[in-house]
């Protein structure tokens, strides 16, 4: 049957933690009027050398805080409460923020998905390539820096880089500014790439772009990177796993095609079957019924999708469903014979 139960091998479970990034056991509060409310609740995911790891979800689902609390730039008001995020065997989670500081950039840099509200708009595009690297690289001379920059802009594929070294964000099309962006992560060869929405401000032709040079990016450097997105077929065309949250969750993780070929979880069934199919115009387009709960009206026990799911059971609103392995992925589901937290 295909939901038959399957244990990883020993070869399948071993990775080189020396050499990957390892979140284990992530849970994290937000304080909000005086009073701390979960938002991630035992996340685990690794990433090794060479591998597109997909992050998706609604809005809400704690993507975004996921991604800030590996690179360390939490607000104030949240708190990681227990876990460990290990960066080639550093925990990021455990050190100073002055040690925290000399990684950001150098070991781990982040592509925002906004490139106008990122860049500086009173520097010109190669001052602000030229700082990222001068960060992590004082006692470079000014022509090594600019001949270092000039090079990366030619690699992540911008035109006469010469003239756009001097020339400002507004001077430059969305597609351009997204370049500059991932020059800026880039310039440092850092080991872990976060990728934050990258291309939800781009036309479709820009964006398959963005995409393809991602991937080309990871291939010659062998860099980890996290892909956040929202967009299934960003997530299918270009990550090798996939892990979907929900509710501050992973509900459902594993190899890519596998997931979004063949769902589990009823969360991950309604994300796919909301996807506009052109074979099906007459009919109306399936939808997950209702919507992602605010953080303080969030149920402290069960499933966080129980309210929403139409294949729920009694079990489900009474305890939390752990994540186990559900044949060739990992599922927290208590519908195919799920075990479940007692007193969550």
């Amino acid at each position: 049957m295909f939901w038959k139960k399957k244990k990883p091998t020993l070869e399948e479970t071993k990775i080189d933690k020396e050499k990957s990034l390892v979140v284990e056991n992530l849970t994290m509060t937000i304080r909000s009027q005086g009073k701390d409310y979960p938002v991630l609740c035992d996340v685990n995911f690794q990433i090794s050398p060479g591998q597109i790891v997909g992050l998706v979800g609604e809005s809400g689902c704690g993507k975004s805080l996921t991604s800030l609390a590996v690179i360390g730039l939490l607000p104030p008001t949240a708190k990681v409460e227990t876990g460990k995020v290990l960066l080639n065997g550093l925990d990021l989670c455990s050190i100073s923020e002055k040690e925290r500081s000399t990684l950001q950039g150098a070991k781990v840099s982040m592509i925002f998905q906004d490139p106008m509200s990122a860049l500086n708009p009173l520097m010109t595009v190669g001052k602000q390539i030229a700082e990222s690297y001068r960060i992590h690289h004082k006692g470079a001379s000014k022509k090594e820096t600019k001949d270092q920059v000039l090079a990366m802009m030619e690699k992540v594929g911008l035109p006469r880089v010469s003239e756009l070294y001097r020339e400002y964000p507004h001077q430059l099309s969305g597609g351009m500014k997204q370049r500059v962006m991932i020059a800026m992560a880039l310039i440092n060869e850092p080991d872990l790439i976060i990728a934050d929405e990258p291309t939800t401000a781009l036309d479709v032709t820009i964006q398959a772009q963005i995409l393809d040079l991602l991937k080309k990016l990871n291939e010659e450097s062998n860099s980890m990177i996290l892909l956040i997105s929202h967009d299934l077929g960003v997530i299918r065309s270009v990550c090798n796993q996939v892990m979907v949250m929900y509710g501050g969750m992973v509900v459902e993780q594993g190899e890519v095609q596998q997931v979004l070929q063949h769902p589990v979880h009823p969360y991950t069934k309604g994300l796919l079957s909301s996807i506009p199919d052109p074979d099906k115009k007459d009919q109306e387009i399936a939808c997950v019924p209702g919507s992602v709960e605010a953080l303080e009206q969030r149920k402290q026990k069960g499933c966080p999708f129980a309210g929403r799911c139409q294949e729920v059971v009694k079990e489900c609103k009474e305890h939390c469903p752990k994540l186990q392995y559900v044949f060739d992925r990992q599922v927290r589901c208590g519908v195919y014979g799920g075990s479940f937290d007692e007193g969550k």
